[in-house]
């Protein structure tokens, strides 16, 4: 009988022993080890292991591990482009990673372009004109603007003597010369892609507390836009060169959603803003009317 009790009661130690082990490691924090970035890391930089420092998190929640990179899935991120800015302290989000990108585009940002009649512009700029919240992959459409201090008036096409603009006939007639006096704003090269921003080197600042007198390390901005690499075709690289050599060239910056289409712009001239001007200061019912409206503004009572 003593014999008996002695096995069931080290079958119960066991049973015992194997509940602790199995409550401890049901209770066990789930720990997920996670590339964190050790200093800003601008878009369009080649993610390399020694840019970051793994971060073991516990109890992470399966929905955001599946957007993160983990150590696991170093793979997907490693020696490809980061299409946006990963800031220090952050982890890599698969979706700021270009999964066609090669680690030639370092060293060799040619390897970005993948067609035949593709090639890339360098164009100075600088966060007044472009702002600092630009990024690799955004799209950009060039304006023009000529004259406003002198300059030549542009000579269009001669007309003949009673026929509508875009319907002259060269063949007889009188000719009449248009001309449009400056200024000239035009929509010039629509949706180019950009490959590459160079920054200036980010300058860390340092706030002094008014109490104890020292000095607190804030955490440092990506330098300052100093230079745009985008895309363009061979049709387009004249256009380019005569835009950003005459007059004052401007970037917009479009919609990351929007369309890709490029679609043609009236422009608008110095008559034309003009005539806006006038119907707008005097647009009463009795008033003055525009000719025809600068697209796509179309005035009150336009039909009257």
């Amino acid at each position: 009988m003593r014999k008996i009790f002695l096995i069931l009661g080290a079958v119960l130690g066991i049973l015992v022993a194997a509940g602790i082990f199995l409550f401890l490691q049901l209770n066990r924090p789930t720990v997920t080890e996670v590339p964190v970035a050790i200093i800003d890391i601008p878009a369009g930089t080649v993610l390399k292991p020694e840019l970051f420092r793994v971060a073991r998190m516990a109890n992470l929640d399966q929905q955001t591990a599946a957007k993160w990179v983990t150590l696991a899935d170093w793979s997907l991120a490693g020696n490809k482009v980061a299409t946006s800015d990963i800031r220090a302290g952050f982890p890599i989000a698969k979706t700021q990673i270009d999964p066609e990108s090669s680690i030639l585009m370092e060293t060799r940002l040619s390897a970005a372009l993948t067609g035949t009649n593709e090639y890339y512009l360098v164009v100075p700029t600088g966060p007044d004109e472009v702002g600092n919240y630009i990024q690799p992959g955004d799209r950009i459409d060039l304006i023009i603007n000529v004259g406003g201090g002198g300059g030549g008036a542009l000579t269009l096409p001669p007309l003949k003597e009673g026929e509508q603009e875009g319907e002259a006939d060269l063949s007889a007639g009188t000719d009449i010369t248009q001309t449009i006096p400056p200024p000239v704003t035009k929509l010039v090269v629509q949706n180019m892609t950009i490959l590459r921003i160079d920054r200036d080197k980010a300058q860390s600042s340092s706030s002094a507390s008014s109490n104890t007198q020292q000095s607190q390390q804030t955490t440092p901005a990506l330098g300052n836009v100093k230079r745009l690499y985008f895309k363009v075709d061979r049709d387009q690289l004249e256009v380019l060169s005569f835009v950003l050599n005459n007059g004052n060239p401007r970037i917009a910056v479009r919609a990351a959603n929007g369309s890709q289409d490029a679609l043609p712009t009236d422009g608008v001239t110095w008559d034309d803003f003009a005539r806006w001007f006038y119907a707008q200061r005097d647009n009463r019912a009795d008033g003055a009317k525009p000719f025809t409206p600068i697209s796509p503004y179309e005035p009150p009572n336009a039909d009257q």
